[in-house]
């Protein structure tokens, strides 16, 4: 630690630490970046979230699983998961893999009762209850942005 500072954020025997700096100056770009965001995922270079996107009263969270829902209902099925899959680029069998793994694992816990649908849809508006212990954090159990909590791993410049 240098003087001044009362929390350690280098590990001398961690390298990585020093190369990737925590940004302690979050304030200046910010406000309040300790705080999660409901309807916007504020960064240092858009701190009022990405301009011209509306956030249609949802979370952070359901905004992003709402990219999937291609005919804006609220429920993404599988074939909606597909067309949004492809449409990031991914070719037909990665897309038809991928599809299967996120509509299976998210599908259960979003339906509005206990039995099962077989066409594994996923509820935009309970998507929170998908939140589970090995999460990111990126997003609090409420689907809240949390920006303290992002880590990048490419060569950032603040993570915290």
């Amino acid at each position: 630690m240098e003087d001044g500072e009362c929390i350690a954020t280098e590990a001398p025997k961690a390298p990585v630490t020093k190369e990737r700096k925590i940004g302690t100056d979050l304030e200046k770009y910010i406000a309040k970046p300790y705080v999660a965001r409901a309807l916007q995922a504020a960064d240092v270079g858009n701190p009022d979230g990405t301009k011209g996107y509306p956030d249609n009263g949802m979370t952070v969270l359901q905004q992003h699983v709402a990219f999937f829902d291609q005919n804006n209902d609220g429920v993404v099925y599988p074939w909606e998961t597909f067309k949004g899959i492809r449409d990031l680029g991914f070719d037909p069998f990665s897309s038809f893999v991928i599809t299967f793994v996120i509509n299976a694992a998210f599908s259960y816990r979003t339906l509005p009762g206990w039995v099962p649908n077989p066409l594994l849809p996923i509820y935009i508006e309970r998507i929170h209850r998908d939140k589970h212990g090995s999460d990111s954090a990126t997003y609090d159990t409420e689907g809240r942005f949390a920006y303290q909590i992002l880590i990048y791993f490419n060569h950032c410049k603040h993570i915290y």
